[in-house]
């Protein structure tokens, strides 16, 4: 009996299937690319399944759990790494990149990148931005680098869009070597119509065939409607100079009638399979500044259908935000989802607060 069906004949007692099939992670067409695309062994798996694996009751022993993830600086300098976007890449002293933000004063917040190479310990390679937070990163074919994060110079947060390209070193290798790099072109978004702040840019679908002028990027966004409350917008971005943008409202809707009827902010679209879905934070309770209630959704878009998620975090914390969904190779080479979140500390019953880290092989 080979490996894959002994595996397979385990998934299924477990009720769990998966079925390997590439994925190219190519741009040519308008849809998502690497890591936002299921690797080979995931893309028969169900809601429920999927479910499992977020909520951290699937039945493969993780690759590692990590509460409050710190980084360390050149310097020796310990800090929270939360929120934490990672995208592997194909560097061997780096094959693993992160970004995250933190607090330089207090009332200031600076970008950074780190880099790990086994996902466990990681090194801060040095601020990006500063005024600025939730970062997301994308690496595109060409190792040219899309960035973008909430931008505030004042009052009213913005998303701002960083590409870095190839102008001698690739983007991915300058930016490495110095992560305050100037980027090759940047744009601050418009505002959105009647909105008090925009932020929590994640990139969705894109089409991009090595010229940045000529490529179309989905971006995700929340914007704060009237100064009342935090709904999402979806976004697109054409040959890095127009912007449309407007409400999700079906999104919105399905998370309002799940229970989020609060603020609704940061989320994550993948794909599995013929399957596209999301997952996001929203309030269980009225809109305002209760730490205590956000919560985590999973989305379905493809079939339009939504289900809350109940982490089972040790100290049975509940209260989460700022989720990240990755597909990568762990250093053995097993396909493995990463997710990350950010725990509050209202609700944490004794989970410490900060940055959670959960690494689940696929086979």
């Amino acid at each position: 009996m080979t490996r894959e069906f002994s595996l397979i004949s385990r998934l299924i007692i477990a009720g769990v299937l998966a079925v390997v099939i590439p994925h190219s992670g190519q741009t040519a067409a308008y849809d998502y690319v690497t890591p936002q695309v299921a690797p080979p062994i995931a893309n028969q798996l169900s809601m429920a399944q999927l479910a499992a694996i977020l909520n951290e009751t699937a039945p493969n022993p993780p690759y590692f759990v990590a509460y409050q993830l710190t980084t360390t600086d050149a310097y020796g300098t310990i800090a929270s790494a939360a929120p934490l976007k990672v995208v592997p890449t194909d560097d061997p002293v780096h094959p693993y990149l992160g970004v995250f933000h933190n607090q330089i004063n207090l009332t200031q917040l600076a970008t950074y990148l780190g880099y790990s190479a086994d996902l466990r310990i990681w090194h801060t390679l040095g601020e990006m931005h500063r005024q600025a937070s939730q970062p997301d990163i994308r690496i595109l074919p060409d190792k040219s680098v899309l960035y973008a994060e909430e931008y505030k110079p004042s009052n009213r947060p913005e998303v701002r869009v960083h590409f870095y390209g190839n102008a001698g070193l690739t983007g991915l290798q300058a930016l490495i070597a110095n992560p305050a790099l100037t980027p090759t072109n940047a744009i601050t978004l418009p505002g959105t119509a009647l909105a008090k702040a925009d932020g929590t840019p994640e990139f969705g679908r894109m089409t991009y065939g090595g010229a940045i002028a000529s490529s179309e990027i989905e971006i995700n966004h929340h914007y704060f409607y009237q100064g009342r409350r935090d709904l999402d917008a979806l976004g697109a971005l054409t040959n890095f100079e127009t912007w449309s943008s407007s409400s999700d409202t079906t999104t919105n809707n399905l998370v309002n009638d799940a229970g989020g009827i609060g603020k609704i902010g940061d989320r994550e679209m993948f794909e599995v399979g013929s399957q596209v879905y999301e997952i996001i934070e929203a309030q269980t309770g009225p809109a305002g500044n209760d730490f205590g209630s956000w919560r985590l959704f999973l989305i379905n878009k493809t079939a339009g259908t939504i289900q809350k998620l109940s982490p089972a975090l040790a100290g049975r914390a509940q209260s989460l935000g700022n989720p990240t969904v990755s597909f990568l190779r762990l250093p053995s080479g097993v396909h493995a989802l990463v997710f990350t979140c950010f725990i509050f500390g209202a609700n944490n019953g004794t989970t410490p607060p900060g940055g959670h880290m959960f690494v689940y092989p696929l086979e």
